[in-house]
């Protein structure tokens, strides 16, 4: 096993992305994780996901858009965190992960016939495999705690396949990772709040931008300027729709021009330090009319109602039926199927705010409370995020306007 992690010249060791209390926060998640090991009986975890390499390491990269370079973490039960990567991470690694061993596994191997590697004959990933199955071997490992094992959606890699029949076992150890995912540390919540801090920074700048007449393309563009400059890491999920005439709030931005009339949507979406912030505002040109004040009001008083019935031992179903009857709107025929959801290191997390989600919404538990209706033709939707502290509803977010934005 290669560590490269002490190989590197003092001024690139000292080039760090300090996150204040990320070193404790990842020994609390280790330690959370070896007790699920020594119940599953299991040698060491291995993690090939974003998000569970994320909370794994804290570490985070645009290299999960290169997915022809995979990123493996592997957290042994009685040592320490070696993570995988090509040699052109590995140094980024080094320094940013505390405790980190890095370990590269070079360049490409060709692939040989009838290995499940469809997408080109030269790949990294054969390296990859020898790397991990090496390492594994090297610490005397026997049975494998996988994060994903054999799931159909969304796609991961299955780099376990690359072991072949591994003699200890391979078993998942998917429940077990998203059980402390869920429950959100106050470290967590921290990252939460800055990132919604973010969103909420561009959003104030945002009125100054937008012009009718733009087309939605433009008017992403600005948020999207906004929200870097507010000190966004990446941008994450977002959509721009002008909306009226029935048009749903997925699949946008186009070329449309923004009208007088129209109800504009922004749903922002901005991630720091690898935690997401998402909610959005609505806006009209001049002042809205009545019609639009009422579809508005709707999604108001929804928000209003959930928070007010919100109560320790409730689930996201019970919260879900709480809405639907606020609303008349019926979830599992609503265009968005739920009237929230998780957030956290990946935007929708569980749980679902709908009624066929029996998910306790514990300690913990961070969510994005998102009541939505249709009222004349038009979308109307409020969303703000919230975590559960001590069986109450603690706000991540600032409060959503309670009216539409005219400009």
């Amino acid at each position: 096993m290669t560590d490269v992690t002490d190989a590197y010249p003092a001024a690139i060791r000292d080039a760090r992305f300090n996150v204040d209390g990320l070193e404790q926060e990842l020994a609390r998640r280790h330690e959370l994780l070896r007790a699920d090991l020594a119940a599953l009986g299991a040698d060491a975890l291995v993690a090939t996901r974003e998000g569970v390499v994320t909370y794994l390491t804290g570490y985070t990269t645009h290299t999960w858009s290169n997915f022809s370079r995979p990123i493996v973490a592997v957290l042994f039960a009685d040592g320490p965190l070696v993570v995988l990567s090509a040699d052109t991470e590995a140094q980024a690694l080094a320094v940013r992960v505390p405790g980190v061993v890095a370990v590269p596994y070079g360049g490409l191997r060709r692939v040989e016939q009838g290995a499940p590697l469809p997408d080109g004959r030269y790949q990294f990933m054969p390296g990859c495999g020898e790397a991990l199955e090496r390492l594994l071997r090297e610490r005397g490992v026997g049975r494998i705690a996988a994060d994903g094992l054999h799931a159909i959606h969304p796609p991961i890699s299955q780099v376990t396949a690359a072991l072949g029949d591994w003699g200890g076992g391979i078993v998942d150890a998917s429940t077990q990772v998203w059980h402390h995912r869920l429950h959100k540390s106050d470290w967590e919540v921290a990252q939460l709040t800055r990132a919604a801090r973010v969103l909420e920074a561009a959003f104030e700048t945002l009125p100054d931008r937008l012009q009718p007449g733009m087309t939605e393309r433009e008017l992403h563009g600005q948020l999207a300027a906004a929200s870097f400059e507010a000190g966004a890491d990446e941008i994450g999920y977002t959509n721009v729709v002008t909306l009226g005439q029935g048009r749903e709030i997925f699949g946008a931005p186009t070329d449309k021009r923004w009208e007088r009339g129209e109800v504009l949507y922004v749903d922002g979406g901005v991630v720091v330090n690898g935690y997401w912030a998402d909610f959005c505002r609505q806006y009209t040109i001049g002042e809205p009319t009545e019609a639009q004040v009422a579809g508005m009001a709707r999604a108001v008083h929804a928000r209003d109602v959930a928070l007010e019935a919100f109560h320790d031992g409730m689930t996201a179903g019970d919260l879900g039926r709480v809405i639907e009857e606020a609303t008349g709107v019926d979830a599992s025929a609503h265009q968005a199927g739920r009237f929230g959801h998780g957030i956290g290191l990946y935007m929708p997390e569980p749980p679902s705010i709908a009624g066929v989600d029996d998910s306790p919404l514990d300690e913990g538990v961070a969510f994005c409370l998102e009541p939505a209706v249709m009222h004349e033709e038009t979308h109307y939707v409020i969303e703000e995020e919230y975590v559960v502290r001590a069986g109450e509803l603690v706000a991540i977010t600032e409060p959503s306007p309670r009216e539409l934005i005219a400009l």
